[in-house]
């Protein structure tokens, strides 16, 4: 395995940030506080979002525009355009963090530094959209960030870093991303040190562990009793804090923000309330019971295992 063959660089890049979410706003903030120079930002177009369908724009977009940055904001990169606009940029590498946005092979071949992507898993097992939540959802006990170097086809690029971190029993997606963002800062900054001192080598993916994270769905929310309960604990930890985990009765759809599992011998029809207690509502499943927490009714506060029970004892009648 050799090393990329380059040119002597200074020590400051000058970086094209390509990103659209918060965990991309995390490493643009940190690079902002760096010797780096930040010479444009790509992101996704503004979208529609939320029950008044306002028009809003990407969290990097929102963040950039304070820092008198150039944005450039398009549909698709396939444009002669987009890519002549690029290119007059002038920058050594493309640092690309949960973009989005399918990049062509013209654009990634065109900087002298190449194209390099942070993502959050241990590649190649999580590729896709939607590692953090995947991860937990599939019950693995470690992740982290892997930087690569980006080709035509999905995270499958040769490997520059990777760090590892555990993944707990209580961790929730939005405990997992905070650790995944403080990694994966410390882990660009390797990245970068590393290319440029050209003190590296790059490791090639074996494709025959890879797995697919994909896309994260609204309705796989929905809590199915006819599964073991550990898997239905591993949903709302994955779907908290979005888009939530849920169960419906009596036509109520019910947020569910915190269970845990309680093992058991007896035999039970799946979904029926075993009972409800000041330390939770028990709701039997395919294997062992789901005790839920904490949860949120339509319009009102989350609220623990105690209010739960002394305000909905009727609703929850074993």
């Amino acid at each position: 395995m050799s090393l990329i063959p380059i040119k002597k660089y200074k020590t400051s890049l000058r970086i094209i940030f390509a990103g659209t979410s918060k965990f991309a706003v995390q490493h643009l903030n940190a690079l902002l506080c760096s010797k780096h120079q930040i010479i444009a930002i790509l992101t996704k177009p503004d979208s529609i979002s939320g029950r008044g369908n306002k028009i809003c724009p990407s969290p990097i977009k929102s963040f950039a525009l304070k820092k008198n940055i150039i944005i450039i904001t398009p549909k698709s990169l396939q444009s002669s355009k987009i890519k002549k606009k690029i290119y007059t940029l002038n920058a050594d590498l493309m640092l690309v963090v949960s973009y989005g946005l399918i990049i062509p092979k013209y654009i990634l071949t065109m900087f002298p530094l190449g194209c390099i992507n942070i993502h959050a898993s241990l590649l190649p097992r999580l590729r896709g959209p939607s590692p953090i939540e995947r991860s937990i959802l599939n019950g693995e006990t470690k992740t982290g960030i892997t930087t690569f170097i980006m080709n035509e086809f999905i995270d499958t690029g040769d490997i520059i870093h990777i760090l590892q971190c555990p993944i707990n029993n209580n961790d929730t997606k939005g405990s997992l991303y905070i650790k995944l963002y403080k990694i994966g800062i410390k882990c660009m900054f390797i990245t970068l040190f590393k290319i440029i001192t050209r003190k590296y080598s790059l490791v090639k993916q074996n494709d025959t562990n890879a797995t697919y994270a994909k896309k994260i769905e609204k309705k796989e929310g929905q809590l199915n009793w006819n599964l073991p309960a550990e898997t239905l604990n591993r949903t709302i930890r994955a779907f908290n804090p979005y888009p939530t985990a849920y169960f419906i009765i009596n036509n109520h759809k019910i947020k569910v923000w915190k269970a845990s599992v309680l093992k058991n011998t007896k035999k039970y029809i799946p979904g029926k309330i075993v009972t409800l207690n000041k330390k939770g509502l028990q709701i039997a499943t395919s294997h062992n019971i789901l005790n839920i927490q904490s949860i949120q009714m339509p319009g009102k506060k989350i609220i623990n295992s105690i209010d739960i029970y002394n305000a909905y004892k009727k609703l929850f009648i074993p």
